[in-house]
């Protein structure tokens, strides 16, 4: 049987405590990479089965090249045994359909509606690595959702933050630590509401209104990432550290103080 990475354990569609934060970055080896610029390794006669399906599936960080996709069924049935022989590949019909730049395999779930190929094979626009990739089953999708996944985060845990709002023109994290001062080294972060009925720290800028300071409780939930929904058009946006709150304060908005 493959072996998991020794940090990352399987992630499954609906967890609560067994998903902890592991600081060290999903590796993008890890992902099966497809490319245009080597040969296809795909069959070109493998056809759709035309049964279109919508399926839940999770992603699995295995310790090799294969395939990574699991549904919930199968995740219960063949966990302690043959759990690889039961993954399968995704393939996108177009490049609009892609996992969005925000996935985290730790975080999130996807549902995307497809059909499988006849034949096990490879997501088209796979080539040859120098480990040696099983054929697997190859869903190959027109539309998919990401969902975040039910994970129990412990007010025990919780932290206490002054950032600022640093107005830097690019697509990147913008908020630092407000004590941080032009000569010191700033560590940056994405803030992401734990909930819908929060403000959403992004909006508070609005073009004219530094300092822009808040007060945020949570707890940092990825050490290399980006919020869940953000998908910026252009720019290639460093990962930072990704803050998840349940509370916000406005310290500081432009010429006004404790509010907005």
């Amino acid at each position: 049987m493959k072996k998991l990475l020794p940090i990352i354990l399987l992630f499954t569609a609906c967890t609560t405590n067994q998903n902890k934060l592991d600081k060290t970055a999903v590796p993008n080896d890890t992902l099966v990479r497809q490319s245009s610029e080597e040969k296809d390794i795909s069959d070109p006669s493998n056809t759709l089965n035309g049964k279109i399906e919508t399926l839940e599936m999770s992603y699995i960080v295995w310790g090799c090249a294969c395939a990574n996709w699991v549904t919930p069924d199968d995740f219960k049935n063949y966990e302690d045994d043959k759990l690889a022989e039961h993954c399968i590949f995704i393939e996108p019909a177009n490049k609009d359909l892609e996992l969005p730049m925000y996935f985290d395999p730790g975080r999130h779930f996807i549902k995307v509606t497809g059909q499988f190929y006849v034949r096990p094979d490879y997501p088209k626009g796979t080539t040859k690595g120098e480990e040696q990739l099983d054929k697997a089953r190859v869903f190959r999708y027109t539309k998919i959702d990401v969902f975040k996944k039910d994970i129990e985060y412990s007010a025990k845990d919780d932290t206490t933050l002054n950032l600022s709002y640093n107005a830097v023109e690019c697509t990147c994290a913008q908020w630092s630590d407000t004590k941080s001062s032009a000569d010191t080294v700033r560590e940056y972060y994405f803030l992401e509401p734990a909930t819908d009925k929060l403000i959403n720290a992004d909006k508070l800028w609005q073009g004219n209104n530094l300092p822009l300071q808040i007060q945020v409780t949570g707890q940092i939930i990825s050490y290399a990432g980006y919020p869940t929904g953000y998908n910026p058009t252009k720019g290639d946006p460093k990962a930072e550290k990704v803050f998840r709150y349940t509370r916000l304060k406005v310290i500081r908005n432009g010429p006004t103080k404790n509010g907005y």
